[in-house]
């Protein structure tokens, strides 16, 4: 009896000691090139806004800040710049560029240096971004038969955004907290999770 009472003992603590790991999948495009950041770690970029980067990260703590920063290459109204990307996480949440994002247009990546990627940065000074037309539709519908060989399961459903009139700003900045704060109870639906309790002595 007391050898089975130690196992199921071995057993509690090596389930409680597990973490609970989630995954989660970006995917950017933008007119005319990219860099995207996760916790302020630098993990896509590109340059052709029909082929989207797609980006499989981990969300440890069960949240992420998606930070993308997006270049409009033909210099003010000679260019119209736009950013289209989505965030899917492993319980099949859907989170589409819209305009609850947070935008800023400001100076070329290479000169910013005030920490806009890192997920302490205050951005509530930041406005929402400006939402443009749907995935498929509007001055970029003629690029989707291509872009859909990438932006599939699921398919997109977001809006090309971007920060003010997309004819003035070359150069904007998007952040979002996704998943659920760490200071907030988590469910990840289809998960098991594990809470430390009282573990009584067995005697």
């Amino acid at each position: 009896m007391k050898k089975f009472f130690v196992s199921v003992t071995l057993v509690l603590a090596f389930t409680l000691i597990v973490p609970n790991v989630w995954s989660a999948t970006l995917r950017i495009n933008g007119d005319n090139s990219w860099v995207g950041f996760v916790n302020g770690e630098e993990v896509a970029e590109g340059n052709n806004w029909q082929e989207a980067s797609i980006t499989e990260f981990d969300m440890p703590e069960g949240y992420a800040v998606i930070a993308v920063y997006v270049h409009d290459a033909e210099p003010g109204a000679a260019g119209r710049g736009g950013a289209l990307f989505d965030v899917i996480l492993d319980d099949g949440t859907y989170i589409p560029s819209d305009d609850t994002w947070k935008a800023d247009a400001g100076a070329p990546l290479a000169d910013r240096n005030d920490g806009w990627e890192q997920p302490d940065f205050d951005d509530s000074g930041w406005d929402n971004a400006t939402q443009l037309d749907q995935f498929g539709e509007g001055i970029w519908g003629f690029g989707a038969d291509t872009m859909r060989q990438t932006l599939k399961d699921p398919d997109s459903t977001a809006y090309w955004v971007w920060a003010g009139p997309n004819d003035v700003e070359d150069d904007v900045y998007f952040r979002k907290t996704v998943g659920t704060l760490s200071t907030t109870p988590v469910e990840p639906g289809g998960k098991t999770t594990t809470t430390w309790g009282a573990l009584k002595a067995v005697r």
